[in-house]
């Protein structure tokens, strides 16, 4: 396992792609977060803009992560891995590992960048963000805790879909037929309960489920996509 997940990281750090897309990923965040900053009138817009912004960067970064796992099963140099370790439930699991802890980094790198765009202008407007040191520090934890575990559920989602457009179309559709199920947020009830609805939780910056139900809750759901691929997806093409 720790041999599958050097071999991951090493093609992480000799492929240019990861050293453009994430920067110019984070850089969107940032753009979209200063646009929308001159609307903060009050504690709640703030946090919203902050859930939005940092949720934005959890998305992209599983996006990422599924159109990269996917292109290797459509150009077949995952093929490679396999033919050195046969095991494909290791290959699968080094995959989910490696990304998560890549999508870790980057969730919780764009919720800071987020959180300090949005408190800079909130500061300049006078508006009280109501955001102590501890608030600030479990919104950064629970993004990159959230985009670890969504960056592992895209290495997944990749793994199912073997095919870069319908990996990310997948996880598109997931998160718009999301935000339409619970009205742009604005629907509670077991809608709360949905993945990227958890997130914000996750960071604190939502009352609707506590901080560590939200996080064990979205263990849950990564658990139960492990289950299927392995019980499906990877021995699907096996004779």
């Amino acid at each position: 396992m720790t041999a599958l997940i050097s071999a991951e990281l090493h093609r992480l750090r000799t492929v240019r792609a990861p050293r453009y897309t994430m920067p110019t990923y984070l850089a969107g965040v940032a753009i979209i977060t200063a646009s929308n900053a001159d609307t903060l009138s009050s504690a709640g817009a703030v946090k919203d803009l902050v859930r939005t912004g940092a949720l934005l960067g959890v998305v992209m970064a599983a996006s990422y992560v599924a159109c990269n796992v996917a292109d290797e099963f459509k150009s077949g140099s995952v093929a490679m891995t396999y033919l050195v370790h046969p095991l494909r439930e290791r290959v699968a699991a080094a995959q989910a590992i490696t990304y998560a802890a890549v999508s870790f980094v980057f969730a919780g790198v764009t919720a800071a960048v987020v959180l300090g765009i949005v408190l800079r202008v909130a500061d300049a407007d006078h508006v009280n963000a109501g955001f102590s040191a501890a608030d600030l520090a479990l919104t950064v934890a629970g993004a990159a805790f959230a985009g670890a575990v969504l960056g592992a559920a895209g290495a997944l989602i990749g793994t199912v879909a073997r095919h870069p457009t319908i990996a990310v179309s997948a996880l598109m559709v997931w998160y718009v037929a999301e935000n339409m199920l619970t009205h742009g947020g604005t629907r509670g009830g077991i809608w709360d309960y949905l993945p990227f609805k958890l997130v914000g939780s996750a960071m604190g910056l939502t009352d609707n489920v506590p901080v560590l139900a939200a996080m064990g809750l979205l263990l849950v759901y990564l658990a139960a996509l492990a289950l299927a691929v392995r019980k499906w997806a990877l021995p699907r093409d096996l004779t």
